[in-house]
């Protein structure tokens, strides 16, 4: 057996490979583009080898499943998972008068409104569908339909959402990270530039070397209009067609996402790992982490199917301009799809 290491642009260097049927046998897939591999054909499905391997997939949730799973066969067993959670500055709030982090978006409007009283920046939040899109699904709608892999930013569902989220960047409730000074929200966090931050599990080890004295929470990501949405990140393993020993390849893929290995994913605290049987003990060991796991309940797959970067870049930049010229919802989403519908078709 050989490991090859890619270091840059994974995905750069991985498509190639599979166009050529030089790629590695098993490889790692992030859910954001494993729509698109799976769609083009050079993946291998795994239903048959989960069959006679006798995989027990019910130790996933099935979300998880989901993110690896393209026109209902399954192509990758997830390895580890990611949420987000709302990281808090509790000396910030206490600043305030606000004695616990908020549990619905209700409660960070009224905490805001004090601690900006206070000339502190509530939370810190860049302006990008990977963050605000639980907002969109809390309020009805979804911006990608998966049965036609066709995005619908323009369906009137999603302007409830795409409005809410807008009103907190335009009163200041939610700063970019940008504004201050940061290409992401952890660091204006770890500054102590803002009470808030939304972000995954990454920011912890972020937070240990670059603000190891500064004092933080972790709580569940808040609620909005009584649902709990959240953005799932997570990879798996996945197998190419063309290996030559897909069996061993098989079982090999299966030990990497078993018990044995994510035990060991669990006790290194590098990563969640993925099977619900590991992330009691995970816990046990990292308990900071529990707004992490509690966000996988309602966590939704960052992905829009084969519609990849241009489905990103589309609806990013329409929400960025819209939010500085001060549009409505309505004009961003339509501004998101015709600027996706001439990528599609050039």
């Amino acid at each position: 057996m050989s490991i090859q290491v890619i270091t840059g642009n994974y995905l750069q260097a991985l498509q190639p490979m599979l166009a050529a049927h030089n790629a590695p046998d098993i490889f790692y897939v992030d859910s954001s583009y494993a729509p698109t591999l799976e769609a083009s054909g050079a993946i291998m499905p795994l239903d048959s080898y989960v069959k006679q391997n006798h995989v027990d997939l019910s130790d996933f949730r099935s979300n998880l499943l989901k993110a690896f799973t393209w026109k209902g066969h399954i192509y990758g067993i997830p390895k580890d998972m990611n949420t987000m959670a709302l990281e808090y500055n509790p000396a910030l709030l206490a600043k305030a008068g606000i004695k616990s982090p908020p549990k619905t978006w209700s409660e960070f409007d009224q905490d805001a409104i004090k601690l900006k009283a206070k000339g502190i920046v509530p939370l810190d939040m860049p302006i990008d569908v990977a963050r605000y899109y639980p907002f969109i699904a809390d309020m009805g709608g979804s911006y990608y339909n998966e049965a036609k892999d066709q995005a619908t930013f323009t369906n009137k569902a999603n302007d409830a959402g795409l409005t809410w989220f807008m009103k907190e960047m335009e009163e200041k409730n939610f700063v970019t990270p940008q504004d201050q000074g940061g290409s992401w929200a952890g660091i204006p966090f770890a500054q102590g530039k803002a009470a808030m931050a939304l972000e995954g599990a990454w920011l912890v080890p972020s937070m240990q070397q670059t603000a190891p004295n500064l004092k933080y929470g972790i709580a569940d990501f808040p609620s909005l209009n009584g649902k709990d949405a959240n953005m799932l990140f997570t990879v798996a393993y996945e197998m190419s067609r063309t290996t030559q020993h897909p069996a061993e390849a098989a079982k090999l893929l299966f030990f990497m996402t078993g018990k044995q290995a994510l035990k060991m994913t669990a006790d290194s605290g590098l990563a969640i790992p993925s099977r619900t049987s590991e992330q009691g003990e995970f816990l046990k060991k990292y308990p900071s982490y529990k707004g992490f796991v509690d966000g996988l309940k309602g966590a939704i797959p960052y992905q829009f199917g084969t519609l990849g970067q241009n489905f990103l870049d589309a609806i990013n930049n329409a929400t960025q301009q819209g939010i500085l010229q001060k549009e409505s919802a309505a004009q961003v989403l339509s501004q998101a799809q015709q600027t996706l519908n001439s990528q599609m078709n050039d």
